[in-house]
């Protein structure tokens, strides 16, 4: 028999167990049914255009397979060679608890999740032209992550599937990252991307953390947070979108994203430009960009009102270590003034910060000089046309 073989011979597999291809192959003009598929070494099989082949058990490549036709995959897919995406597209439909997907970090070209549970991928894969989420959850595994190329999209996105692990996204304008907790669907939009961006996000759930905040935020999330991952681009013309389902919040019109360069804070308020839905299933819209790391959903504190809290010590026991101005935060265009008590100006800060240990008084002059004990007064400009409030504080 030369090769390549017809594809008949594949027709037959359906009363196969187990089919071994030792020898290189052609598919065509038909439908391929086995139940488990090894492809070995050194063997090349190609799927021609229009061919289906379906595997009900498991697909394992030692070879090179070449799919201009369409595969669909009802066990685990082990590609230990080469997969060449050609034209064709490929289906996980397995309706297992758990099907295995170890791809070897290559590329699929149309990749459909269907027949619910899920799918582990074991590796980094990359979607060329489109992920279409039907039915079953991608499942990471080793931090594998599912890269989008610059033209690759998506369909679908729901609680029954959507992506468990980190999502990469290259491309500009409004990038969606299909994200989940493997119940529930909690997309990310990175709005007004530029040009050449290419960034990813990663869903944490909180188990036993507690994220921490500022005092312009009442509270915050202690359901999640997102990490974003920037390896291309610049975002400072971007807005960051986050789901507020399963969060608990009254009110999204008090609800503003919050950012930090940690992932347990403290974070403080982006900002809320638009919110849409209801708390339960709607989203808010950052305000400002995103240019830290980390990113929750969080309650503005309505309070603006300025307290002061006028002891410092110097000894550093966790009981008045700084100055500390309640809601200072609020007012960056601040300005905070401590003179001595002959008059001198000792200390100044523009944007005054209680969370920012270089941003708020200690006891050290401007300088960086230790104040000896003793009343200083003090001047805070909220820099928003309000009156000047002035005191003195007592440090020790």
């Amino acid at each position: 028999m030369k090769w390549p073989f017809h594809v008949p011979l594949i027709k037959n597999y359906k009363h196969m167990k187990r089919v071994i291809l030792g020898a290189s192959l052609i598919l065509f003009a038909g439908t391929g049914i086995a139940q488990d598929v090894f492809i070995k070494p050194g063997t090349t099989v190609s799927i021609s255009s229009g061919t289906p082949l379906a595997v009900g058990s498991g697909l394992t490549n030692d070879g090179t397979l070449i799919n201009n036709g369409s595969i669909l995959i009802g066990g685990q897919w082990v590609n230990n060679g080469t997969y060449t995406p050609g034209t064709g597209a490929i289906t996980f439909n397995s309706t297992a608890p758990v099907q295995i997907i170890n791809h070897n970090a290559q590329a699929f070209n149309t990749l459909t999740i269907s027949g619910g549970g899920v799918k582990q991928f074991l590796a980094d894969i990359t979607i060329n032209d489109e992920l279409i989420l039907t039915s079953g959850v991608l499942e990471s595994s080793n931090n594998a992550k599912i890269n989008f190329g610059t033209t690759a999209a998506f369909s679908g996105g729901s609680d029954a599937s959507h992506i468990k692990g980190t999502v990469q996204r290259s491309g500009q304008g409004n990038l969606i990252y299909p994200v989940g907790n493997g119940t529930n669907y909690l997309p990310v939009e990175l709005v007004n991307a530029g040009t050449g961006t290419t960034a990813s996000f990663t869903l944490h759930e909180i188990s036993n953390e507690t994220l921490t905040r500022n005092n312009s935020l009442s509270a915050i999330s202690d359901k999640r947070y997102w990490q974003l991952g920037l390896q291309n681009g610049n975002l400072s013309q971007s807005r960051v979108r986050l789901p507020a389902n399963g969060e608990g919040f009254a009110d999204l019109a008090n609800v503003v994203v919050a950012g930090s360069s940690s992932a347990l804070g403290p974070y403080s308020g982006l900002g809320s430009s638009d919110f849409t839905g209801t708390p339960a299933s709607g989203s808010v819209l950052s305000d400002l960009a995103p240019t830290v790391v980390f990113y929750a959903l969080a309650a503005v504190n309505n309070d603006n009102s300025i307290t002061v809290y006028n002891a410092v010590s110097v000894f550093e026991d966790g009981k008045n270590d700084y100055f500390g101005i309640q809601n200072i935060e609020q007012y960056p265009n601040n300005t905070v003034n401590i003179f001595n008590r002959w008059g001198s100006r000792v200390f100044e800060m523009k944007g005054y910060d209680n969370t920012n240990r270089g941003k708020r008084f200690n006891g050290l002059s401007s300088a960086g000089n230790t104040l000896p004990s003793g009343t200083y007064f003090y001047t805070i400009n909220l820099g928003d046309g309000s009156e000047t409030i002035t005191g003195y504080l007592h440090l020790k």
